[in-house]
């Protein structure tokens, strides 16, 4: 596996968009699968944020992806957010988001942050492993979710 920035190989920009739009579309339900198409068309970047990226097999297929936004649903006042971790179900258990999340860390750093945010409403035990903390419990749309953040740099 390597991970690379969607703007690398913007091909799979459909692909991405339609597994964000299967797996979180439910926390937005308004926006339509082209209004995140063009979302994700303005993470097509390597120089700051937002930021997509994507995580390819061996043989070049896409099996994962995350952003890094400058803003999020919720808590606005604080930046950037990892956001909209997605691995196809015939890819998970192994390592993909793991993988991805901490690309996100080192990326984010790259790009002269300190903190890294996420909100998740079902991996924070996944994230806790990897380094972050939960700094606050809320709800969003009356489901609960637990707002992390991590150090970019040990």
């Amino acid at each position: 596996m390597r991970i690379e920035h969607l703007a690398d190989c913007e091909e799979h920009l459909a692909t991405v968009s339609g597994w964000q739009h299967a797996e979180f579309g439910y926390l937005n339900p308004a926006v339509t699968m082209a209004q995140r198409q063009d979302r994700l068309r303005q993470c097509l970047r390597r120089d700051g944020v937002p930021l997509a990226l994507v995580a390819l097999s061996d043989e070049g297929h896409p099996i994962g992806a995350a952003c890094i936004l400058p803003s999020t649903i919720t808590h606005a006042h604080l930046t950037p957010w990892l956001s909209t971790v997605v691995v196809p179900a015939a890819c998970r258990g192994r390592g993909v988001a793991s993988a991805l999340s901490l690309r996100a860390v080192s990326e984010a750093a790259r790009l002269g942050f300190e903190t890294l945010h996420l909100f998740t409403p079902h991996n924070e035990s996944l994230y806790q492993r990897l380094g972050w903390e939960t700094f606050e419990r809320a709800h969003f749309h009356g489901l609960p979710i637990a707002l992390m953040s991590r150090a970019t740099r040990a």
